[in-house]
């Protein structure tokens, strides 16, 4: 085996040569996936303390749109900045907005400081990428990507217990506080890991990056709906919006450098299918990390670092779910694909039940097999999704999965906030209105579960059916 084939072992990865690199790999990620749980489960006490229940949507919403058009923007200012220089910006970026976060005295700083983190944990997502080929040699590549997915792992257990300490003693700000130490700490790590080279190129067109845009007002434009004091004011902004991802469509189909690969938006197609399961399923299950904790404590009474764990088992049988299938047939692959969906659709509804009136364990349980579908059939769609790119689009196809996922995810925190502020949350925050709201953002986002099916099963199909 030569020196290129040579795939690093984790020892390997711990010795004085790759330490730093593996430990920055790891940290940026983390930075970014514990902030997240760490939010969902502050958002209770920040509510709590200065209001804002009807714009806590917002919060998540305005975090993964920026997230998405910076984590685009990331290569172009990484051509011009160099890596260390560009990953010091996003750190800097991601504690500023903590910071704000932090000192917030309403909801809409709140909104501010999550805005700008967004900015920072998108170009953080899109540097940790291309840290593996930076850092490491070309045969531990598939390794490293299975670290990077380690950050969420850590994430998903540290986040809810770093988060219910703040909460249970009140100091929910000290949460955020905390994220901007971090945000310190790993500047200075990687300042030693990452070499400073790189830079000075030309800037690269922002087309794609302004095509992400107008996705993005088109979600401001759906959370906005619903507020409208002007009559037939809800319905026009539903069309605009409307609007806005129909432009989005076509500009990206006409453009000469694309983003995506051709076949994305072309639901006949394998890669097609692949974007309409990844989307049905962000888009269904994003309301858990906004409001779940929320209603677990309104309305089940139980601690706050439990509302925590209790969210993270979706996020964990997820993770379990694609380890145990990962290594069945490609027959085996095919039935994933098309069983996931459906048991995830099946939890979303027990979800949707229990969750209101209980009991608790069988809400709890509901939240795991939403997450174990989702597990099931992810990374099998991924699979096909990547056979299915041709050589020209076989570096945009890596992009497809994880944007989609957070366009998904933006799109269903905008619906959700709709439907909780439509159903109490707009006005006060009962146990009454909790449990009206636990019904309808499960029940009435369970829907795009149908879409996700429909992709999934023209994955499970193989070939393209028509051009």
């Amino acid at each position: 085996m030569t020196s290129d084939d040579h795939v690093l072992s984790w020892g390997e990865l711990l010795s004085a040569r790759y330490r730093l690199s593996t430990l920055t790999l790891v940290l940026s990620i983390a930075l970014h996936a514990t902030n997240f749980f760490i939010f969902a489960t502050l958002a209770p006490s920040v509510v709590a303390d200065i209001g804002g229940l009807d714009l806590l949507s917002w919060a998540t919403t305005l975090f993964v749109i920026t997230s998405v058009i910076s984590s685009a923007a990331g290569g172009l200012l990484k051509a011009v900045l160099g890596g260390r220089r560009s990953l010091i910006l996003a750190s800097l970026g991601f504690a500023l907005g903590s910071a704000v976060t932090a000192v917030a005295p309403n909801m809409e700083v709140v909104l501010v400081g999550r805005t700008i983190q967004g900015l920072g944990a998108g170009l953080l997502t899109a540097y940790s990428h291309g840290m593996v080929r930076d850092l490491f040699p070309s045969s531990s590549w598939a390794r490293m990507f299975a670290v990077v997915s380690s950050g969420w792992g850590i994430a998903a257990l540290a986040g809810p217990l770093i988060g219910g300490v703040f909460a249970e003693y009140d100091i929910w700000r000290w949460g955020f506080g905390m994220m901007v130490i971090a945000a310190g700490l790993f500047i200075a790590i990687s300042m030693r890991a990452v070499p400073d080279s790189g830079g000075g190129e030309k800037m690269g067109s922002w087309a794609p990056v302004a095509r992400l845009t107008l996705l993005g007002g088109s979600v401001l434009l759906l959370g906005g709906a619903g507020k409208s004091e002007i009559p037939g004011g809800d319905t026009l902004l539903l069309g605009l919006s409307a609007a806005l991802i129909v432009a989005t469509v076509v500009w990206e189909r006409c453009a000469t450098i694309p983003l995506f690969p051709r076949d994305m938006f072309r639901p006949t197609t394998v890669l097609g299918g692949g974007v309409l399961f990844v989307f049905g399923v962000s888009f269904a299950t994003a309301t858990t990390a906004i409001y779940g904790p929320l209603l677990f404590r309104v309305i089940h009474d139980i601690p706050v670092i439990s509302t925590g764990y209790i969210v993270t088992a979706q996020s964990m049988l997820w993770t379990l779910a694609a380890i145990i299938f990962s290594g069945i047939g490609r027959g085996g692959s095919r039935l994933a694909c098309a069983i996931g969906p459906a048991i995830t659709g099946a939890g979303l509804l027990g979800v949707g039940l229990f969750l209101p009136d209980g009991p608790l364990w069988a809400a709890v349980a509901a939240i795991a097999t939403l997450g174990f579908g989702c597990g099931l059939a992810w990374g099998h769609i991924g699979r096909f999704v990547l056979e299915a790119a041709g050589e020209a689009d076989r570096d945009r196809v890596t992009s497809v999965m994880p944007t989609m996922q957070s366009i998904g995810v933006a799109f269903g925190s905008a619906t959700a906030g709709l439907v909780a502020n439509a159903h109490g949350f707009a006005h006060d925050l009962t146990v009454e209105a909790a449990r009206t709201v636990a019904f309808w953002i499960y029940i009435g986002l369970s829907p795009a579960i149908a879409i996700a099916l429909i992709g999934a099963v023209r994955v499970a199909l193989g070939t393209r059916i028509a051009p």
